[in-house]
């Protein structure tokens, strides 16, 4: 696991809107502490700290995001919370504050997931960033829904650059990434045959986070399937399964934005999951013969996240580890 590293700062989640309902945040380092323990707890797993450099940070946000809204970030040199209805996404009202502690924040989750993606080109089989605030629904000049900056779109980036391509982005979350479906639309192709990325997203409907009457999939080639009810574990499981097997046989490495949301209590979420689903998940993904780069998006049932960060470390490197001797995993690290 890659770590997150953070400089301090008011860093947590200030409140998010969800129809219509002023609700408390609950992104915060907790959540690190949470996933790393469960991750922690399988023998194949190997903490590595962030250590992307700033000039590359700095790089890779600038091609994915617009320089007037990291400009606008940049400023920012408050902890109070500052609405910035200008950087809603297209369309929509403005669901969440920032300050200058999660902006902090938001870099170093894009620094953990660059960091995680440079292992990948090095090698390694399986890398996971735990990194937060999510970052699916940051596009090129907005933010919503705890996100800011665009980490899955950052380790995609990186592995495009690094020659890896095409890239398969699956996002596993309980909600749509509309950050990151705009911001693959404009990766540019990969040497003039076809796209540089393809994405696949399994969530909820209705999609609330795209304005009303938006026709879903937007890009060429992208799955977008929404589940009208809860799914339960065997038909959700087969629709990952679908996914993973289209992908893997047309790209050369997966992005996979890992979503937690989707369990028993998640206060965001109304799925009813058990954490041992991702065992079933990290086996598919293990046996795709694909380089795996995951990324954490969101899950905020704090208590139930180790077991399930341990439940898809099981999955993806088996019972004890020893025969998946590259499964790594990047972490942001927290000050306390």
């Amino acid at each position: 696991m890659i770590e997150q590293r953070r400089d301090g700062g008011a860093g947590a989640s200030l409140w998010v809107r969800e129809g219509g309902k002023r609700l408390p945040g609950q992104d915060s380092d907790a959540r690190l502490i949470a996933l790393r323990a469960g991750l922690a707890r399988h023998a194949g797993v190997r903490a590595l700290d962030a250590d992307a450099a700033d000039a590359t940070v700095a790089r890779t946000l600038g091609v994915l995001h617009e320089p007037r809204y990291l400009e606008a970030l940049d400023r920012l040199d408050t902890d109070d919370p500052i609405v910035m209805p200008e950087f809603a996404p297209p369309g929509l009202e403005p669901d969440i504050p920032v300050n200058a502690g999660l902006v902090a924040a938001a870099r170093e989750g894009v620094r953990t997931a660059i960091s995680a993606a440079q292992r990948t080109l090095a090698g390694a089989e399986f890398t996971y960033a735990v990194c937060r605030p999510p970052g699916h629904h940051a596009g090129p000049a907005f933010h919503a829904g705890y996100c800011y900056l665009n980490n899955a779109a950052a380790a995609v980036r990186t592995l495009f650059d690094g020659g890896l391509a095409p890239v398969g982005v699956l996002d596993l979350d309980l909600h749509y990434p509309n950050g990151t479906s705009a911001l693959l639309e404009r990766l540019p192709e990969r040497d003039g045959d076809g796209p540089g990325a393809t994405l696949h997203s399994l969530h909820a409907a209705p999609v609330t986070n795209v304005p009303a009457g938006t026709a879903l999939p937007r890009l060429a080639g992208e799955r977008a399937l929404a589940f009208e009810v809860a799914p339960d574990a065997d038909a959700y499981v087969a629709e990952v399964a679908a996914s993973v097997e289209v992908l893997a046989a047309s790209v050369a490495a997966l992005v996979v934005s890992l979503g937690y949301d989707t369990v028993r209590g998640d206060p965001h979420g109304n799925w009813s999951f058990e954490p041992e689903i991702f065992e079933r998940i990290g086996a598919l993904l293990a046996a795709c013969d694909r380089p795996i780069c995951v990324v954490q998006e969101g899950g905020y049932a704090v208590d139930a996240l180790a077991a399930c960060a341990h439940a898809f470390a099981t999955g993806l490197l088996g019972d004890d580890g020893r025969g998946r001797p590259s499964g790594r995993i990047a972490d942001q690290r927290t000050t306390t």
